[in-house]
Formats: C-alpha cells, sequence, structure tokens
C-alpha cells in the first residue's frame, strides 16, 4: 500500500491557513475591542479597567481630605482616620476612634504640623463624631452622597489617613441594614448597638476606622468601622449621619425627637428567636416622659409610629430624626403581651442617649 502522505500534508496546510486566518480575524476583533469598549477589558477579576480608573480618581479626589486620628489612651496611643466636612477644620470620624480618649492630635495630608483637636458633638444612636481643629482655613472638604443612591453592589473605596500612608481599598457593598456594635465613648464598659450599617467585603482595621467609605465621585457614603473578622468591614449609613453632621455644624450639638424612653431594636431575627413582633421595645421608661405620659410600659414593643411600620430598614431610631421632630404630635402602635394597643402622644427633643 502507498504511503498517502501528500494529500494528507494538502489537508493539513489548509487546515492550518484556514486557523492563520481565523486567529488574525480574532486578533483584530479583539485589538479593535480594545479601543473601542475598554470596560470589558478585566484588570483583576471584578474590576474591569472604566472601574479602576474610577476607584484611582475617586481615591486621588479624596485622599486630600482625610486626616488620621491619633487618640491618647494611657499609657498606649491609638490612630484611626476621619475627613474634613468643612475648609476650617471640622472634621467627620466614628465614634469608636474616639472612645476612651483623654486627648486627640490630628494629622492632615501635605501639613507636617500636628494640630490638638477637640469633640465637639456625638451621636451614640448613629456612630458618628465630629471633632475640629482650630487655626486652619482652606483645607478640601468631602461632601456627603445621595442617600438614596446607595446599593447593593455597589462599588466603594476605604481611605485613610497620613498614617496609613492615605490607604485606600476598593471594594463592594455587599449587603445592608446590618447590625454591628462599638464602644460607647462616654460609658467604656457599655456596647453600643447600630442596626442600619453598610457591610461590604473591605476588611476595616483600626488605622482606616472613622475613614470615609467613598463612591466612585468621591462622595461619602458612610464611615469605616472595625472589621469584626478578616472577611467582611462595616461602615455608618450616610441616611443615618448626615442629619447629625449638618446639626452639630450649625448649632454645635445634636438633638432628635424623642418618646422619652430606652429603646432596643427587635430584628427580625432576634424576633423569631423571642416570640415578638419586629420593632422597637421599650427597656427603661421614663417617669413624666411622652411614653409614661401615654401609659407605656417597661417591655411595650413599638411596631407603628402614624403609618410608618418599624422595621430593619426603618428603625426607631432613624425614624426620630429623619421623619419626626420635637412637638410633633404623633399615633405610637404598640403591642403588651398578645394584644396591640394604640396611644397619642407629643414628640420631646433630647441629645441622643444610649445607656
Amino acid at each position: 500500500m502507498r504511503p498517502v502522505f501528500g494529500p494528507l500534508l494538502a489537508v493539513l496546510a489548509g487546515l492550518l491557513a484556514t486557523a492563520i486566518v481565523a486567529a488574525g480575524v480574532t486578533l483584530a476583533i479583539l485589538r479593535l475591542q480594545s479601543r473601542t469598549n475598554t470596560q470589558q477589558v478585566n484588570l483583576r477579576p471584578g474590576v474591569t479597567l472604566t472601574q479602576d480608573s474610577a476607584i484611582v480618581q475617586a481615591a486621588a479626589k479624596g485622599r486630600p481630605a482625610v486626616v488620621s486620628v491619633v487618640t491618647q489612651h494611657q499609657p498606649s496611643v491609638v490612630r484611626g482616620s476621619g475627613y474634613l466636612a468643612t475648609s476650617d477644620g471640622y472634621i467627620v470620624t466614628s465614634i469608636n476612634v474616639i472612645a476612651g480618649a483623654n486627648g486627640m492630635t490630628v494629622l492632615v495630608p501635605g501639613d507636617s504640623a500636628p494640630h490638638a483637636a477637640r469633640l465637639v458633638d456625638y451621636d451614640c444612636q448613629t456612630g458618628v463624631a465630629v471633632i475640629k481643629i482650630d487655626k486652619v482655613s482652606g483645607l478640601p472638604t468631602l461632601a456627603f452622597a445621595d442617600p438614596t443612591a446607595l446599593v447593593q453592589g455597589q462599588v466603594i473605596v476605604a481611605v485613610g489617613g497620613p498614617v496609613e500612608g492615605g490607604a485606600v481599598t476598593p471594594g463592594y457593598v455587599s449587603a445592608m441594614h446590618r447590625v454591628t456594635a462599638a464602644k460607647d465613648p462616654v460609658n467604656l464598659g457599655h456596647m453600643l448597638q447600630f442596626s442600619d450599617t453598610i457591610q461590604t467585603n473591605v476588611a476595616i482595621d483600626d488605622g482606616t476606622s472613622g475613614g470615609p467609605l467613598l463612591n466612585v465621585s468621591s462622595q461619602v457614603i458612610g464611615i469605616s468601622m472595625v472589621s469584626p473578622t478578616e472577611l467582611a468591614g462595616f461602615g455608618l449609613n450616610v441616611a443615618d449621619i448626615q442629619d447629625d453632621v449638618q446639626q452639630i455644624l450649625s448649632t454645635g450639638q445634636v438633638q432628635v425627637a424623642s418618646l422619652g424612653a430606652t429603646t432596643s431594636d427587635v430584628t427580625p431575627e432576634s424576633a423569631a428567636l423571642g416570640g415578638l413582633p419586629e420593632g422597637a421595645q421599650l427597656l427603661i421608661v421614663e417617669k413624666g416622659g411622652p411614653a409614661a405620659s401615654a401609659g407605656l410600659q417597661n417591655g411595650d414593643v413599638i411596631t407603628q409610629i402614624d403609618d410608618v411600620k418599624l422595621d430593619s430598614a426603618h428603625p426607631l431610631s432613624l425614624l426620630l430624626r429623619s421623619r419626626f421632630h420635637a412637638s410633633q404630635r404623633v399615633t405610637v402602635t404598640y403591642t403588651r403581651g398578645s394584644s396591640s394597643t394604640q396611644a397619642e402622644l407629643t414628640l420631646t427633643g433630647q441629645h441622643p442617649t444610649c445607656s
């Protein structure tokens, strides 16, 4: 039998030529796409060229306004971050940065001189604090993002102060309305619970804690909190802290509507475990306050105020600062045992209390 190398080689040559042409066409298409469709070119898993560029730009714009907050805790020193809200030295941070501090020093990017800082006010219900450095002007600032634009899956950037080298960590909003805790800056043996925080895949260390979480437009969507694990981080939600910061900047203190009672949020998880309705349980009803005058007692669970039902997206503390105001007459729906009752009361105004 005669070998058939000639015809076989001809077939192989044809296939090779076809492959070369196809490869050339494919390469040409890829080159064209690389010029006209750059958002499809992945620089690393989950991050495209467009996103990566936006992250770099957001960080570059945000870093000059992010400061380091160094606090003295005898005999140790603890570092954290914050950001400039005004050009004359008002700084927004989180209460876990200032908790238990005997003194505070702020380092501003591009300024080698340390600045002594003082506490202006804080809100233990939202976790935000505002501190001030004096004898400064013309400093770069950051502004709040639209609270209603925050969505799950959104790209965010955590930025630390100059002591951290202006550390930049990109990530995503993993979940919203999460529950986390931090130390009370006044009652150090007491932990404060926050029920409306942002969860992110960014692990946040002590040095970055208190610094801003930015969107790709360099707007503040939250304030970083120390991560309880290396798998996730948390941030104070702009929807909760914006009114606080604006009040402190304009009046020097926070005042919110109050029922005259200390409460604890009943989350869906704790409601299922404890057999309670979702809402806010009264822990301590102040004698002579609005709740006491309306007949509410310790242990009652408020489930609704006027037409607004309390849930994880609408916790009582948020509603009292964003939806209602001091001296407003409201109808409160609450449960006691197996019965549900309504009562009318007039809200009062007070500095937020948590202990």
